[in-house]
């Protein structure tokens, strides 16, 4: 049984695995714990979502696409589904039709659950697809998802176009399994993606933009979580402000300071925190830990950890001499109340230090593992304020979305319990953006008063 193991750190292994030599050693990630799909290269970085949700939808129904979508070759396949025709003109009308109904820029439209999964993918899409569907998704989820793409279809149209298309490969899901570090998200996910995929209009229209909003929550959280080490508290969300699209700006605003302002600086140290808990993961437990879970088991073998984890530092820093200047280098970080998980601190700032200041020549990794997130929230999820900068963004149709999964299948709820059910998800909004947030409640006749005070106010669900 693990629980009762004493944890030993496995340092020739990562003697090993990181290459050390009399003067050198390269990073390694991903290989004892698997936290998150980044590489420390960002040649291949993307920040639409298409081809990842493609590839998320196959692995859930078990899929592999052989080909991308040929849609001349799609069109005949239909026309040879009906076989005979009065005349040319009535095929080459045909094929307009499907054309009109069924192609979206030489790709295959929107028309039914199954189409999704004809969305091709490069490699990076699917990395980062296989770390989403490893974090959020239950066996039970999944068996529920089979139901409904293995639906029949009424409308004999869409059934004759479906049967047109090309047949996709089972394939059975192997994915690697990533460290769910914050269980809460997961849950949320669950129920937020059970009730998405009631509604087949809505689960079409609104996939894309609800793995992109969860990717964002899931990493950022992680983001703050990790910065506080064994204190992390991994039951409820570090509170994160967004701002609306339709709403001005100023330096002052809780949305800005707490916004991507506040997040910026967690997410640049992912590479740091990723190469720690890598070093850490080289032991003899099978199950990847995270630093709650390391501070706990340090307590059973606290001396012998401590000397293992300064020694490994000390071999560290010994390794990254050139161009990195070690004089004055103190660890900040304070009392965590065990010696061993002191070291800890050590190791976190011996990696992040090499990165830090004008005369460090390694910030290339560094940056290249975060850039990842940071232009995907910056072209997904963030306004440019002019000097300001970047903040935390959301538009019309994302406060309607995530209205709409908030109340789920409720008929209103309450207005300040409806603002919680986003902090639940990671979104805070200051007084500010409260206001717009109800002014277009109204807009939309969505509010309700149920006391003639105005006091208890309702928001009616959207569908």
């Amino acid at each position: 049984m693990e629980e009762n193991k004493v944890y030993e750190l496995n340092l020739e292994k990562i003697y090993d695995d990181f290459k050390f030599t009399d003067n050198s050693l390269t990073h390694s990630q991903c290989k004892k714990l698997k936290l998150l799909p980044f590489a420390a290269n960002d040649k291949t970085l993307f920040t639409k979502f298409d081809g990842v949700v493609g590839e998320v939808s196959r692995l859930l129904c078990n899929k592999k696409l052989e080909s991308d979508f040929n849609a001349l070759e799609f069109i005949e396949n239909v026309v040879d589904e009906i076989g005979e025709f009065e005349g040319d003109t009535s095929k080459e009308s045909f094929r307009n039709i499907i054309k009109t109904m069924f192609i979206d820029n030489d790709n295959l439209a929107n028309f039914d659950i199954k189409t999704i999964n004809y969305i091709s993918s490069t490699s990076s899409e699917e990395k980062i697809a296989k770390f989403i569907y490893s974090i959020f998704f239950t066996d039970e989820l999944k068996n529920i998802i089979e139901k409904y793409y293995n639906r029949d279809v009424d409308n004999i149209l869409y059934k004759l176009v479906l049967k047109a298309l090309p047949k996709l490969k089972e394939k059975q899901s192997s994915v690697d399994k990533y460290i769910c570090y914050i269980p809460f998200i997961n849950e949320l996910f669950v129920n937020d993606f059970k009730f998405l995929i009631q509604d087949e209009e809505l689960y079409k229209n609104s996939l894309n933009r609800f793995l992109e909003f969860y990717y964002l929550f899931y990493i950022s959280q992680l983001s703050m979580k990790l910065s506080q080490f064994e204190k992390a508290n991994l039951e409820n969300p570090e509170k994160l402000y967004f701002t609306l699209s339709w709403e001005s700006m100023s330096k002052n605003r809780t949305a800005y300071l707490y916004g991507w302002e506040k997040l910026k600086g967690y997410v640049e140290s992912l590479f740091s925190h990723a190469i720690t808990l890598e070093f850490l993961n080289h032991s003899n437990f099978d199950k990847q830990l995270g630093y709650v879970e390391l501070f706990k088991i340090f307590n059973t073998n606290e001396e012998k950890i401590q000397q293992d984890i300064d020694k490994l530092c000390d071999e560290y820093i010994s390794r990254r001499q050139e161009g990195i200047i070690w004089d004055g280098f103190t660890v900040k970080r304070g009392n965590s109340g065990n010696k061993a998980f002191d070291k800890v601190y050590r190791l976190f700032e011996s990696i992040e230090h090499q990165f830090q200041g004008k005369a460090s020549t390694r910030t290339r990794a560094y940056n290249a593992y975060s850039n990842w997130f940071v232009k995907f929230v910056q072209d997904n999820f963030g306004k440019r304020r002019g000097s300001l900068g970047y903040s935390l963004n959301l538009n019309e149709e994302d406060i309607i979305l995530l209205t709409k999964i908030c109340i789920n299948n409720k008929k209103r709820l309450k207005l300040n319990l409806l603002f919680k059910e986003f902090e639940k998800r990671g979104i805070s909004f200051d007084r500010d953006s409260k206001i717009k947030i109800i002014q277009l409640y109204e807009k939309l006749n969505l509010l309700e008063k149920k006391s003639d005070s105005g006091d208890a106010q309702y928001v009616r669900s959207i569908l």
